[in-house]
C-alpha cells in the first residue's frame, strides 16, 4: 500500500511530462499552419495585385489605340491612303499620354502611360516607309502602368500592341497582336491578322 502512495506522484509526473510534450507539438503544429496560410495568403495577394496591374496596362493600352485610330481616320487621303500620316505624323505620335487618377477618398493612386507610333506594314509594295501603297499600315502602343511611389518612371506592368489598320470603305478594321510583361513573365495574344510578332523590351527590367 505505501509503495503505491510514493508510485503515485512519479505517475503523476510522468503525465504531466507527456501532456507538456503533446501540447507542445499542438503548438508546432499550429504555428507551421497559420504560416502556411499566411504565405499563401499572401501570395494570392500578389497575384490579385500583378493581375489587375496587368489589366490596367491593357486598358491604358487600348486608350491609346483608341486615340491612334482616331486620328488615323482623320488623316486618310482616298489618294495618299495613309501617306501623309506617315509623312507627317501629329505631334502626339511618339510622345508619352500620362494617366493619373486615385489617390483621394481613400482610392490608391494609379499612375499610368500611352505611347503609339505609326509605321508602314510588312509587305506594302514599295520600300519606302513613308509612302502607302496598299491602304495598310500598323500602330504600335506602348501601355504602362508605374510605380506610384517613385519620383523616376518604374514600369510595374507592359501591354504592347501591334495592330495593322486597314480602310474598307468608311469603316477602319484592325487585328494584330497582343504581348504583356509582368514581373519578368510575358505571355502574347493573336487576334487573326499576320502583321508581325510584337516583341517585349528586353532592356526593360520588371
Amino acid at each position: 500500500m505505501l509503495r503505491r502512495l510514493l508510485q503515485r506522484p512519479r505517475r503523476a509526473r510522468a503525465q504531466a511530462g507527456f501532456s507538456m510534450i503533446v501540447v507542445f507539438l499542438i503548438m508546432i503544429a499550429m504555428v507551421g499552419a497559420a504560416a502556411s496560410i499566411l504565405l499563401n495568403t499572401r501570395a494570392n495577394i500578389r497575384s490579385s495585385g500583378q493581375s489587375r496591374e496587368k489589366i490596367v496596362s491593357r486598358y491604358v493600352a487600348e486608350a491609346g489605340l483608341s486615340r491612334a485610330k482616331s486620328l488615323a481616320t482623320s488623316r486618310w487621303s482616298n489618294l495618299t491612303r495613309w501617306g501623309d500620316l506617315l509623312s507627317a505624323p501629329p505631334p502626339e505620335v511618339g510622345v508619352y499620354h500620362d494617366y493619373n487618377f486615385g489617390g483621394v477618398d481613400g482610392l490608391p493612386l494609379v499612375r499610368a502611360r500611352y505611347s503609339f507610333q505609326y509605321v508602314d506594314n510588312p509587305g506594302d509594295p514599295d520600300d519606302v516607309p513613308t509612302t502607302d501603297m496598299d491602304g495598310h499600315m500598323t500602330i504600335l502602343v506602348r501601355g504602362e502602368i508605374l510605380d506610384p511611389g517613385s519620383a523616376t518612371p518604374i514600369i510595374l506592368a507592359l501591354t504592347l500592341l501591334e495592330i495593322e489598320v486597314f480602310k474598307e470603305e468608311v469603316a477602319v478594321s484592325s487585328h494584330g497582336y497582343t504581348a504583356q510583361a509582368h514581373g519578368g513573365s510575358s505571355q502574347t495574344s493573336y487576334s487573326g491578322y499576320d502583321v508581325g510578332t510584337v516583341n517585349l523590351n528586353t532592356g526593360t527590367q520588371f
